[in-house]
């Protein structure tokens, strides 16, 4: 038996290799997980055909754009230049695993936390199971980007495709006594301090992802992680730098103080042990009774009290009355695959505009050319035009606007002023208002073997939101309030802020998150999602293309160097890593080429062959993560 690929891999066999594209047999047992071993010696800019006995072979595509003494020179710099210039910055060359599995896989951040997940799925725990599970653990190891302390999205793809997908929405909402006005006479208020937080909604979404979803028991899910918290865990390289930067703070705050410092003025550092024996007490008692502890309970109460004993408006009505929303997911097919993602207040519709834009040119035929790679950026620049208009649905009427944006005539009719030749300054995109800039996030995607699919993106915004850790509990809260438009001026362009995304009394921000699911034939193929804020909808849409056009095998889909642009501020984000040569193509249509932090984005997601059911998963080395499979 031979596992195979519709999707011919570009790399040559390596010996020990299985690869996606079936040119090696497969590993004698089918009850472990395969870590595969990339081949990096071959470019992505050489395309591919397949023979009859399902033989992949590449070959020189005579309609590249560029011609074929020009698609030498790009495929020199990609595999001399790039890789040259990579081993130049070792620190940040992306290495992605790619885990094969049998019967599911988890594909997490924090290699820690993929691993407890996959053991749930073990237990015969569900996709939702283990994704509960995964996202407790990142809360507690992870702590600068998510936790119990903020909120997010879930997008659920129950077994088998027998019930419809659903999006469980748990973004934190703005508190009763919030006002439009309250952060325009300092901002940084809505960034860091007790003002900057939301209801937290963890809690609420996953115990309704439970309650509808779940086969293990709920407080099965928390025990590892109340083990790690109570246990203790090595510090991360990735933690210790976040903590670095905000030092000062971290010394003089007591639940920081108390959690990451020595007891003698010391920043922890990297490999040292953090215990969190508050924050496990904590995840003890939503075990044991539920979202009740945590939203009318003793938790509720200590929040409440550490946020407005430092200025914050926060009540005990306000955590009460939260509640977790069931709303339905946005849809659209590129290229027959089936692709879900989320609504409002969820960025997924632009997602959705984005590949519609794309679907309509030869990128599968005329490969990664700078053509092709402009086309994508314009697709970018249009979407991000057009997500201004969006806001939580509770409180706007969006029915039209997202209507219009996941139509496949609105995609052809951005495609008929997209110019194959040139780019163009802000006013030609049409933004309606102000572009906001989104923080923070983690994500997390899981497969199991009923054909369940779990993509959760989840936050606390900001590095460690809103920088207050409650002592009692041991819980970091998060700055949400930051993620409305809270600005009453008009920026550069003289756009104003959106009034769709104005703060109001228990409304939802905006958000940046797309966790998507991709289907053929009725059956999960892919499961994909970001973190990364503002860039977490540019990586989703590479990732994807990568795959489905450019027939990346998963790791190299996801370790390909990117692009970002948000069309404010006007200027084209590109990876160090990204070949130099294309870089340099993409300044002659216009673009202003700026530098993209590598590692800025960061995406998760999990793959399974069309043609034999193997499972491939993927976390993005671009922060250290790694996928766990069985």
């Amino acid at each position: 038996m031979q596992a195979k690929d519709s999707r011919p891999s570009f790399d040559e066999p390596s010996s020990t290799a299985l690869l996606i594209d079936g040119r090696q047999d497969e590993p004698r047992t089918s009850d472990s997980t395969i870590v595969l071993s990339v081949s990096r010696s071959a470019s992505p800019l050489l395309a591919t055909d397949t023979d009859d006995n399902g033989q992949s072979s590449r070959y020189w595509n005579p309609r590249r754009a560029l011609g074929v003494s020009i698609a030498a020179v790009l495929i020199t710099a990609f595999v001399g230049g790039l890789y040259a210039l990579a081993l130049n910055h070792k620190d940040a060359e992306p290495r992605s695993t790619l885990i094969a599995a049998r019967n599911g896989a988890v594909a997490t951040d924090e290699p820690r936390c993929s691993t407890i997940g996959v053991d749930v799925l073990r237990e015969g725990g569900n996709a939702v199971d283990a994704a509960i599970a995964s996202t407790l653990c990142i809360g507690v190891l992870q702590a600068h980007s998510s936790g119990i302390g903020g909120g997010g999205f879930m997008l659920v793809r129950p077994a088998g495709g027998k019930e419809p997908p659903v999006l469980i929405d748990f973004r934190e909402t703005a508190a009763a006594a919030a006002k439009e006005d309250m952060f325009i006479s300092n901002i940084t208020l809505a960034q860091v301090g007790a003002l900057s937080i939301g209801v937290p909604g963890e809690i609420a979404g996953l115990h309704r992802a439970h309650s509808r979803f779940g086969k293990l028991p709920w407080h099965r899910l928390f025990e590892p992680s109340i083990k790690i918290a109570r246990e203790g865990y090595a510090l991360s390289t990735l933690v210790h730098t976040q903590l670095k930067r905000i030092e000062q703070h971290v010394l003089s705050s007591p639940g920081f103080n108390t959690t990451y410092t020595d007891g003698h003025g010391n920043l922890l550092n990297p490999g040292d042990i953090v215990r969190r024996p508050e924050l496990a007490d904590t995840l003890e008692d939503i075990a044991a009774h539920g979202p009740a502890a945590f939203y009318t309970g003793r938790i509720a109460k200590a929040l409440v009290r550490t946020i407005q004993e430092n200025g914050g408006i926060l009540s005990i009505e306000d955590f009460a009355s939260y509640e977790a929303v069931e709303r339905q997911p946005l849809e659209t097919f590129y290229h027959g695959h089936r692709v879900i993602t989320g609504s409002p207040p969820t960025s997924g519709s632009i997602l959705i505009n984005m590949l519609n834009i794309v679907e309509g040119y030869p990128l599968a035929v005329d490969g990664q050319t700078a053509l092709n790679y402009h086309r994508i950026v314009e697709a970018m620049k249009f979407g991000a035009a057009r997500r201004t208009i969006l806001g939580d649905p509770s409180f706007v009427d969006v029915t039209a606007n997202v209507s219009k944006q996941i139509s496949k005539q609105f995609a052809s009719e951005i495609r008929a002023n997209i110019s194959d030749v040139q780019t163009f300054n802000v006013d030609h995109y049409d933004p309606e208002y102000d572009i906001l800039n989104n923080h923070g996030t983690t994500h997390l995607s899981v497969l199991d073997s009923d054909d369940m699919a779990v993509a959760i993106t989840s936050t606390v915004n900001l590095e460690f939101g809103s920088r207050i850790m409650d002592p009692v509990t041991g819980i970091i809260l998060n700055d949400e309030m930051d993620d409305f438009s809270t600005t009453n001026q008009t920026n550069g362009f003289g756009l104003r802020p959106s009034p769709n995304n104005k703060i109001v009394p228990g409304k939802r921000p905006l958000s940046s998150t797309a966790a998507t699911i991709v289907e053929m034939n009725g059956r999960v193929e892919m499961v994909v999602g970001g973190s990364g804020g503002s860039r977490i909808l540019t990586s989703v849409l590479q990732v994807i293309v990568n795959v489905l056009d450019f027939r990346m095998r998963l790791d190299h889909a996801i370790d390909m160097p990117r692009l970002h642009h948000q069309l404010l501020p006007h200027q084209l984000s590109v990876d160090p890593l990204f070949p130099s040569c294309l870089t340099h193509e993409l300044s002659t249509f216009g673009h202003a080429i700026a530098p993209l932090k590598h590692g800025s984005s960061v995406v998760q997601a999990v793959y399974r062959s069309t043609t034999d059911d193997t499972i491939f998963a993927v976390s993005d080395a671009r922060k250290n993560g790694v996928a766990a499979g069985f």
